[in-house]
């Protein structure tokens, strides 16, 4: 792989981690503020954000989770890097 495709990778694999880390954030929030329309806005944002990074990551690089997206007519899941190999730990 070569070095622009390992930079997009990552790039994209942060902004998920980001991404992912606001909506636990905001979900909590909504917890004790289950009416707050600017939270639930902030909500529906993030996680808009969050799907279209983790669609773009699973078009090019493969499924990140076992219910990922399958585009291969064989099961992708096993031949992808393992996270422990994807070296972003």
């Amino acid at each position: 792989m070569n070095a622009a495709c390992n930079v997009e990778k990552q790039r994209l694999m942060n902004a998920i981690y980001q991404y992912g880390f606001a909506i636990s954030d905001i979900t909590l929030f909504l917890d004790t503020h289950p009416k707050d329309p600017d939270a639930l806005d902030y909500f529906q944002h993030m996680k808009h954000k969050y799907h279209h990074c983790v669609e773009e990551y699973e078009s090019k690089f493969g499924p990140l989770t076992q219910t990922g997206e399958q585009r291969q007519n064989y099961w992708q899941w096993a031949v992808s890097p393992w996270p422990w190999e994807r070296g972003y730990y």
